[in-house]
Order: C-alpha cells, then sequence, then structure tokens
C-alpha cells in the first residue's frame, strides 16, 4: 500500500465504514463503533472534553441508565449496553468536531446510493435470504421473521424490511432536497434525472410491505411539496383527507392494518408493564426480550414503538432525556423555518429527520446498529449545523405566518 492510498483511507475513514454498512453491514458498523471509541480514547488522552449538547445530555443519560440497569439486575452482560452506548457517543464526537459540508454532502449521497443499492438487490433476493456466514455479512438474510418461504417483502441489506424502509427512507429525503435545491436554481434538467430515481424509491418502499414506511412516505412528499409550493400543498391534504379510504388502498397490506394495531397495542400494554417494574434505570435492550418472555411467555424483542423503548429499556432517566431532546430539535427545525428559510441545508435536514420518530411510531427501528449508526450521524450533523443556534427567539414566539421574511446571519457551514 502506498502513502496516497494510506492519505486517503485515513481521510475517508468514516465514510468508508458508512459505505460499507451498506454493501457489508457487520464489518462497516463494527468499522464505525471502533472509531467512536478510539475517538474517546483521544479525546480522553488529549482532554480535549466535549462540550454540553443535547447528543452529550442524551448519551449521558443512556449511559448512567444502563450502568444502573446492570448493578439493580444484577446482570453484567448489560455493560455490553453501556460499552456500545460510548462507542456510538464516540461517533457522535467525531462528527461534531470534524464534521464539515463536504463530509454532510458524501453522508447524504452514499445513503441515495444505498437505497437504490437495496433496491438492485430486490431480484437476487430469493437466493440471498436464506443463513449462511456468506449472506450474514452481506445483510440479505431475513432476521426477525420465521417464514421465508417465497418472501416478498425487500429486506435488502439490513436483515428485515422494517430496518430497510428506514433507511430507504433516508434516502428518499435525502434525494428530494437536492430536487427541491435544483428546482429552486432552475437546474430542471437535473432535477428531472433526480424524480425519475425517485420512483424507484418509491417502488422500494413500496415493496418492504411497511406500513409506517409508506405512511412516512406521504408525509415526507408533503413536506416536499410544502417547501415547493405552499398554497398547493395545503389544496393537497385537502383532498387527501376527503379520500383516506382511496389513500389506504395503495398503503402495502392494507388488509392486516386493524390485525397489527391490535398487535401492537397488546406489546404496548404490556411493555408498559415492564417499564413500571423497572421505572428508574430500564432493563436495556438484552433484557427487554429476556424479561418479556418471562413475562408474557413471547419472544419480542422490543417494544415496537421509540418513546415506549426508550422508557422500557433505559427508564424514566432515559426516557425523559429523549423526550427533552426531541422538544428542543422540534424547536430548532421552527427557528431555522422562520429565521432561515433560504437556507440551503435546511431542506436536507426538514424532509429527513421526521423519518426517524415517524418510523419510531409502530417499531423500534433503533434495534439495529446499522440503522442506529446511521442515525446517530444525521443527528450528529443536524447538532453541529445548529450548533451556533439561540435556544430563544422573541421572533419566533411572535410570528403568525409561516412565510413571513425573517433576516438571518450568514453561516459558515
Amino acid at each position: 500500500m502506498n502513502i496516497t492510498a494510506q492519505q486517503f483511507i485515513k481521510k475517508y475513514l468514516l465514510e468508508i465504514g458508512l459505505l460499507l454498512c451498506f454493501i457489508l453491514p457487520p464489518i462497516g458498523v463494527i468499522m464505525l463503533l471502533i472509531i467512536g471509541i478510539w475517538e474517546l480514547h483521544q479525546t480522553w488522552r488529549y482532554g480535549k472534553f466535549a462540550r454540553l449538547t443535547t447528543g452529550l445530555f442524551l448519551f449521558g443519560c443512556l449511559f448512567v441508565s444502563s450502568i444502573g440497569a446492570s448493578i439493580v439486575m444484577d446482570d453484567q452482560s448489560y455493560f455490553l449496553v453501556s460499552s456500545l452506548i460510548l462507542a456510538y457517543f464516540g461517533i457522535y464526537m467525531k462528527i461534531t468536531k470534524e464534521g464539515v459540508k463536504k463530509t454532510f454532502t458524501t453522508y447524504k449521497w452514499i445513503m441515495i446510493f444505498g437505497g437504490v443499492y437495496f433496491y438492485c438487490l430486490y431480484p437476487f433476493q430469493g437466493r440471498l435470504i436464506f443463513p449462511s456466514l456468506q449472506n450474514y455479512i452481506y445483510g440479505t438474510v431475513l432476521v426477525g421473521d420465521a417464514s421465508l418461504q417465497d418472501y416478498k417483502r425487500l429486506i435488502g441489506a439490513a436483515y428485515n424490511p422494517n430496518f430497510s424502509v428506514t433507511i430507504l427512507l433516508l434516502g428518499l429525503a435525502f434525494l428530494l432536497a437536492e430536487c427541491l435545491n435544483n428546482l429552486k436554481k432552475g437546474a430542471y434538467f437535473l432535477a428531472g434525472s433526480q424524480i425519475v430515481i425517485t420512483w424507484i424509491f418509491i417502488h422500494a418502499i413500496l415493496l418492504t410491505g411497511s406500513k409506517a414506511g409508506f405512511s412516512t412516505m406521504v408525509v415526507i412528499f408533503i413536506l416536499f411539496l410544502f417547501r415547493l409550493k405552499k398554497g398547493f400543498t395545503f389544496i393537497l391534504i385537502l383532498i387527501m383527507s376527503m379520500n383516506v379510504n382511496w389513500l389506504l388502498q395503495w398503503m402495502p397490506r392494507n388488509e392486516h392494518i386493524l390485525q397489527s394495531i391490535e398487535t401492537r397495542m397488546g406489546i404496548w400494554k404490556n411493555s408498559f408493564y415492564l417499564w413500571k417494574e423497572q421505572s428508574l434505570f430500564g432493563m436495556t435492550s438484552l433484557g427487554f426480550k429476556e424479561e418479556y418472555s418471562y413475562h408474557f411467555n413471547e419472544k419480542i424483542p422490543h417494544a415496537h414503538n421509540m418513546v415506549l423503548a426508550m422508557f422500557t429499556e433505559f427508564g424514566t432517566l432515559g426516557g425523559m432525556a429523549f423526550l427533552i431532546v426531541v422538544i428542543i430539535n422540534v424547536y430548532k427545525v421552527l427557528y431555522l423555518y422562520f429565521t432561515e428559510q433560504k437556507n440551503k441545508y435546511l431542506d436536507a435536514f426538514l424532509l429527513s429527520l421526521p423519518v426517524i420518530l415517524l418510523t419510531g411510531v409502530f417499531d423500534y427501528v433503533l434495534f439495529s446498529p446499522q440503522v442506529t449508526v446511521m442515525t446517530i450521524i444525521l443527528l450528529a450533523f443536524w447538532d453541529k449545523y445548529t450548533a451556533r443556534l439561540s435556544f430563544w427567539s422573541p421572533r419566533l414566539l411572535l410570528s403568525l405566518k409561516w412565510s413571513y421574511p425573517f433576516s438571518h446571519r450568514k453561516r459558515d457551514y
């Protein structure tokens, strides 16, 4: 290996790890976790401690909760979750310290590439779905479903359609943000080519058979149209609200809607019971499956709801920290919308951030380390992007119209 190759790998190590999360998921995830651990080591070694951010607050609370759960439930294996949280936090720190415009642009296009790659794997899914060492490394093995025979839902390289659809939705959000930017600049040919690729994402999301994914996709398109043409969007929402039954016909597996809701409500009820059993520190992701099986004689890996999962796995301490961070970030989005409407990067964040919460209503996609590292990178970019944002804005509180033309200061990111 020559010096140039070494320098290239060192410079783009994070991007290479993220790309491998799609092509060879276990290797990519492990690589990013090692990068996170090394970043923490360097921070501790040189005393470059991070300033207080919402990310530091959240990871700190989750770490303390996992330690507390390990002690209270007398299970040392739960310390593995604590170690994983530290690695995640290291990834977050690296992005907030080093992430720049070029890195975020690369991140967006890697996510778009990943979505197209998932779609291209679908014709070969019949051979790639069955358990083997090679398929596990490729990420194409189905995990979490007992039936493999004639399985039609798109898995991609994420082990499960519900994890795959989250990655596809993030790719779709970034693609629409690029398309929106080109439409505003008058680059209609480039925007048209991106719209063609958008149909790949739409078909891929439908192939996952995810009802939550379909609903989230509709919301993303509404936000896209809202940023493009507000008046038309309100008319479209009115038409959609008057034709809900027609819209539901397009939802994949719509014949199972009531059954799915009933199943989810049962899991939520049982998860709430588990939270009450260990309300302060929770039981970590490792303990949830064991406790659920012990109390209810069912093998359920997680709470199938992001907020409820945070409370059951990390207790009131972690759950409340998560809610506080969500509220702060919702405020950030509103602030930037009102004060920096012409900012180039706002559309990418405005379309992608809702994916995390909306897919978490009926599932807990952060159960997958592959999805989690991608989400942490996005949130780290968002925190860096809003690092100079003041949390108090009288103009925002007094504004009455969405299109109020506030002035904004020039950003260097």
